[in-house]
């Protein structure tokens, strides 16, 4: 069948569809960078932005792909929805092109949050447009490590089909399996490089493991900030109590606010603290107890290590996630990411989800002391057999993270066009 490649990106649907034996017959992306790569690898002219699209000029088609912009409702990105001014109108378009094409196949994919954005009133209205022009729709949550991928990236699939999907079913789960050395490489070509601030942060807490006591609990995750503070957090805020009191209190990292200014004492608080409310909601506070509750049991070692964990300077490298419970205290065989939330270390049985809003959160392989490389990158995401890819931080990492996987596409797709 011939189909058609929205939003393509990379070409993840493209590199499926291809191999499910179908034949792509038009394609639009808006980066210009990542057009000109999508020609080369696909031999196929491309068009840029769908809003300025004939839509009669499009070729006929049985299949309508389109992995449309997630940003508007994603929770790594800003969730406006339909307010967003460029991303959130990007589906009434598209209910254009299907309007007027009714190609007998839609296969559609966003973030997992659209589901439940706007408490499901999003989606909702989403599909009662589909189902108005005469489709049957489905919609599922699946990600690659369903189907032995080793990566845990959720993504929402959407298909239609016109009048009946006929007996569709979604392809089933596979036992896991930990086989991520597979998809790495001896000698990768291509590795993001390393800043001084995040070796220190990977050395600073490397060394923090060391002296964790190995029959005591660590909290998941760890806000170091709290260590030495006593500032309110159970039944108030310090924002809701007066000056004069708070100047009693401590600040991040025991810093007392005794001889401070308001500023002074603004500055010395966590940022996740600085909240006007009269009371922190139950999981803030849980998070914030549970490090002081940890630090209470451990100052006599944690103080030693105060100074180094305060020239982390940023928030982000101070906290700490330690998603290995039951592990020994060493980063050996370990997956690290770096996240506002905080420095997250997790096992090596899959890669974290690739991230299109940022470079700076990309898979540390903490054994073979470096970044995912490129090729890594592409392979667990199905794309390793692509010629021709950006060879920039800048570019590549938005759009390997932006991309379908084409291993999950091609699955769905099979038991879609059977």
């Amino acid at each position: 069948m011939k189909f058609i490649d929205l939003f393509a990106g990379l070409g993840g649907f493209h590199v499926a569809l291809n191999a499910l034996g179908h034949k792509c017959v038009y394609a639009c992306e808006l980066n210009d960078s990542l057009r000109k790569i999508y020609e080369k690898n696909f031999n196929i002219n491309i068009d840029g932005d769908i809003t300025k699209l004939d839509i009669k000029k499009i070729p006929q088609h049985e299949i309508l792909c389109a992995g449309f912009p997630c940003q508007p409702f994603s929770k790594a990105g800003s969730s406006q929805g339909f307010n967003h001014k460029v991303a959130g109108k990007m589906f009434f378009y598209l209910i254009k092109i299907i309007k007027f094409h009714r190609p007998k196949f839609l296969f559609l994919e966003n973030v997992p949050n659209l589901l439940n954005h706007s408490q499901g009133k999003t989606w909702n209205f989403m599909k009662k447009k589909i189902l108005k022009l005469g489709y049957e729709v489905d919609q599922k949550i699946v990600s690659p490590i369903d189907f032995n991928i080793p990566q845990t990236r959720n993504r929402m699939y959407i298909v239609a089909k016109k009048n009946k999907l006929n007996g569709f079913t979604w392809p089933k789960k596979l036992k896991p399996k930990n086989n991520l050395k597979k998809y790495l490489s001896n000698n990768p070509k291509l590795i993001k490089e390393m800043s001084e601030q995040r070796k220190n942060a990977i050395e600073t807490w490397k060394f923090f493991l060391t002296k964790m006591p190995k029959t005591k609990y660590l909290p998941n995750p760890l806000w170091s900030m709290e260590f030495g503070a006593t500032y309110p957090f159970e039944n108030t805020t310090p924002l809701k109590i007066k000056l004069k009191e708070l100047k009693k209190m401590k600040g991040k990292f025991g810093v007392s606010f005794k001889n401070m200014n308001k500023k002074e004492i603004l500055e010395n608080l966590p940022n996740y603290s600085k909240v006007r409310t009269e009371k922190y909601p139950d999981w803030k506070i849980k998070m914030i107890k549970k490090t002081r509750d940890f630090y209470k049991e451990n100052k006599k070692w944690v103080d030693k290590l105060m100074p180094k964990l305060i020239n982390l300077k940023s928030e982000a490298y101070q906290k700490f996630e330690w998603n290995c419970q039951g592990d020994k205290f060493n980063f050996t065989g370990k997956i690290i990411s770096f996240r506002p939330s905080g420095v997250r270390v997790r096992r090596n049985n899959s890669s974290p989800t690739l991230i299109s809003s940022t470079t700076s959160q990309v898979p540390y392989l903490a054994w073979k002391k470096r970044f995912m490389s490129y090729e890594e990158c592409l392979k667990i995401q199905g794309m390793e057999k692509l010629k021709y890819y950006p060879k920039t931080n800048g570019v590549f990492f938005p759009a390997i993270g932006n991309a379908v996987n084409v291993k999950v596409v091609y699955k769905i797709g099979k038991e879609l066009f059977n």
